[in-house]
């Protein structure tokens, strides 16, 4: 009985309608406050059940006496009605279907409005630079930084221990414009084990900070002294205008390194 019970849910009817469409199969016509008094349920919320199951053509009214009986119809109409919500199923496929173009149109804005949220500290700041691993589907970092940035302790830290190590294991890229110093000059270029190739931004620009760009993703961070904070950007039009720039000057500081 418990396996014909979880097949009528699969039909979708909940646990009290399977109740009352079995206890009525095998007990034949019956009026709602027997069924109610039988299966131990308020009458009122019986009554409403029922109507449900008479609504799907499960069962069916009679009057006898002025009072009103139901009984169900041969099992075989439960094919019927299985055969009837497959066909709803696939009308409301087509209507998706004609909806898609106009839903994709939402889903491709949503980040006019973007979602903004602060780090503050070293422990939510180191939190915040490691979003990028758990990015769903990331698979490329884009990297504005300074060499002090790079430096920080706390930073450098996180960098060695765990940032690279789990970036690799994950497969996801980096490429990082660096502002050029005397120091950063030594950093190699290409990186292939640490799947990160890096370029040079001209000594006249300064990059006080460090700008992560992922996803739909635009994260900045600040370490100076009494400023440890990151400032996170969620918006796909926010994180494509950053990443265009990023390109534009990716291309831009190769010719100046050739």
């Amino acid at each position: 009985m418990i396996e014909t019970n979880k097949l009528l849910e699969q039909l979708g009817l909940n646990p009290c309608e399977a109740r009352i469409y079995i206890f009525l199969l095998e007990n034949g016509e019956k009026a709602a406050s027997v069924v109610a008094k039988s299966l131990k349920l308020p009458r009122s919320t019986t009554r409403g059940l029922l109507d449900k199951l008479f609504e799907r053509s499960l069962i069916e009214k009679i009057y006898k006496r002025n009072t009103q009986y139901y009984h169900c119809k041969p099992p075989a109409v439960l094919k019927t009605y299985v055969d009837k919500e497959i066909e709803k199923k696939q009308a409301l496929r087509s209507k998706i279907e004609e909806f898609v173009p106009t839903l994709n149109a939402l889903y491709k804005n949503r980040g006019i409005i973007p979602k903004v949220r602060l780090f503050e500290g070293k422990d939510q700041v180191i939190e915040a630079f490691n979003l990028s691993l758990f990015e769903e589907d990331s698979k490329e970092l884009l990297v504005f930084t300074s060499y002090d940035f790079l430096q920080d302790p706390v930073i450098r830290k996180n960098d060695d221990e765990f940032f690279i190590k789990m970036r690799i294991k994950k497969g996801i890229t980096a490429r990082v414009l660096v502002g050029k110093t005397s120091e950063s000059s030594k950093m190699v270029k290409k990186a292939p084990k640490e799947l990160r190739e890096r370029r040079f931004i001209p000594e006249k620009y300064k990059i006080p900070g460090n700008i992560h760009v992922y996803g739909d993703s635009v994260l900045y961070f600040s370490t100076k002294p009494q400023e440890y904070l990151a400032v996170l950007i969620e918006g796909a039009l926010m994180a494509e205008t950053m990443r265009t720039l990023f390109e534009y000057m990716w291309e831009g500081c190769e010719q100046k390194e050739v």
